[in-house]
């Protein structure tokens, strides 16, 4: 009878090993790289009504404790984690109080696009949106004998008539802009290098080093002192790029009722950020 032939010995694994246990190097760096990997967080909460809120996680090392806000502007929920450890349980206390989220999202102004038959101020006034047909180009017809201020542009359809209105409002903002920093660059005795706008949610305006100015577009919305506040705010930058006592004595040179200014943006400007928002 045929004999089965004896096992032969395994072949020690190759490198270093302890007792012949120990896993090759490229096994163990594999599982240390699957432990410290970051998990995927989660990008949105959902609400109860089905609504889909955008959840941006953000580490912030000064905070001293996980926390939750919502940014009114880009209409999303900010978690707030002291540390990268701990934005995993900063996303879970986001989705947690979904409740809170919709709280607050409705005490927001509503929406508004833009888009013919939407009324929208401009320069602090409300002006009706009038889409004609032809090569019409976007312009203001004043309120006269009852009639409402019109912002009329001719355009195919409601979708090239949004473009043409927006691009009307960009370059109505840029020649007031124009205007107002010019004045208060005589004021501060100061030169400017560029000035652009955008559509930014973030903040009205900014300046840098090298005296570029940028604006949000919104600021045609508002009442014509509030961005001549805005002006004066980034103009006064070229002197300070701060925002010190000696930078708001400068603002002041420029603007004296700025407080008054900065008041009403803060109880109004959440409304005109909710006007044609970013998607």
């Amino acid at each position: 009878m045929a004999r089965r032939p004896a096992k032969q010995p395994k072949a020690p694994p190759t490198g270093k090993s302890s007792g012949g246990k120990a896993a090759p190097k490229s096994a163990a760096r594999s599982i240390i790289a699957r432990v410290l990997a970051p998990k995927k967080l989660p990008d949105s909460v959902e609400l109860l009504d089905g609504r889909i809120v955008p959840l941006r996680v953000v580490v912030n090392p000064r905070a001293k404790r996980i926390g939750l806000r919502l940014d009114a502007a880009r209409r999303e929920a900010v978690a707030v984690a002291p540390t990268q450890r701990l934005a995993p349980k900063a996303a879970a206390f986001a989705i947690d109080r979904a409740g809170w989220i919709a709280m607050q999202l409705n005490k927001l102004p509503r929406t508004v696009h833009i888009e013919p038959g939407a009324i929208i101020p401009l320069r602090g006034s409300a002006h009706h949106l009038v889409l004609v047909r032809g090569r019409v180009a976007p312009h203001i017809i004043p309120a006269h004998a009852g009639e409402p201020a019109r912002i009329v542009a001719g355009a195919p359809d409601a979708e090239s008539f949004a473009t043409r209105v927006r691009r009307f409002l960009v370059a109505e903002a840029k020649a007031d802009l124009h205007d107002r920093v010019g004045a208060h660059a005589r004021t501060l005795a100061v030169a400017w290098k560029t000035l652009t706008v955008k559509d930014t949610v973030s903040r009205w305006g900014s300046c840098t080093e090298n005296g570029a100015l940028s604006f949000s577009w919104r600021v045609v919305l508002a009442p014509p002192h509030i961005l001549d506040y805005l002006a004066a705010h980034e103009v006064a930058h070229l002197r300070e790029l701060n925002h010190s006592k000696r930078y708001w004595a400068q603002v002041k040179r420029c603007f004296p009722e700025y407080e008054t200014a900065e008041t009403w943006l803060r109880r109004h400007g959440a409304a005109l950020h909710a006007i044609a928002p970013r998607h």
